[in-house]
C-alpha cells in the first residue's frame, strides 16, 4: 500500500509539474507547499516526518530542471509530442535518445531555443499499450533523465515496480528500494 501510494503521489506531481512546463506563458507555475511533514502521516509531503526521501521527491528533481525532454499527453492521431522545455536565457544544445523496450524509438541532436518549449520529434501511441519510455537527453556538459507511461490507468503494480528499477537508473540517478515506506 505504502509503495502504491507513493508511485500514485509522484507520477501525479510529475504530471502537474510536465504540464505547467508545457503550457508556458499560459500557467505561471506551481507552488509547493508541503515539502515535509510536520508529524508522521499518510500525506503529499515530498520528504516524510522522519526526513525519509520520498520516491516524489526524485521524479519532481528530475523534471525541474532548466532544461527538460517531456514526453506529453496524446493529442490528435495518438501520438505523443516529444517537447523540449528550455527556460534557461540562452540556446542550448541538446542531444537526446528515447527508449521503450529496450528500442531506441527516437533520438537526435539540434538546439533548444532560449526560454521556449520546442517539439522536436512525436512518438505514436495507442490506447491499450502500456508501455514505459525512457528519456535521456544531455545539454551543457550534463546528463539527465526522465520517464513517461504511455496507455490508459490502471498499470500493474508488480509492471510498475519492475519498471521502478529501470526508471531509478537513469541519470540522476536513485535508489529505489531506499525510498521511504
Amino acid at each position: 500500500f505504502a509503495l502504491a501510494s507513493q508511485i500514485v503521489e509522484a507520477e501525479a506531481v510529475k504530471f502537474f509539474i510536465e504540464a505547467t512546463r508545457l503550457r508556458k506563458w499560459c500557467t505561471s507555475g506551481i507552488i509547493w507547499w508541503n515539502l515535509i511533514d510536520g508529524w508522521p502521516q499518510f500525506s503529499d509531503s515530498v520528504v516524510d516526518y522522519y526526513f525519509g526521501i520520498k520516491l516524489a521527491y526524485h521524479y519532481i528533481r528530475r523534471v525541474q530542471q532548466p532544461v527538460c525532454l517531456i514526453i506529453g499527453e496524446p493529442g490528435p492521431g495518438k501520438q505523443l509530442p516529444v517537447i523540449i522545455a528550455n527556460d534557461a536565457l540562452q540556446p542550448v544544445e541538446v542531444d537526446y535518445r528515447i527508449t521503450a523496450g529496450g528500442e531506441v524509438v527516437s533520438a537526435g541532436q539540434f538546439v533548444a531555443p532560449a526560454n521556449e518549449n520546442w517539439q522536436v520529434d512525436h512518438l505514436r501511441t495507442f490506447a491499450s499499450d502500456h508501455r514505459l519510455y525512457l528519456v535521456e537527453w544531455s545539454a551543457g556538459g550534463e546528463a539527465f533523465g526522465n520517464h513517461y507511461l504511455a496507455g490508459q490507468p490502471p498499470f500493474s503494480l508488480e509492471q510498475y515496480r519492475a519498471w521502478l528499477d529501470e526508471i531509478a537508473a537513469l541519470p540522476r540517478a536513485f535508489d529505489a528500494d531506499t525510498v521511504a515506506l
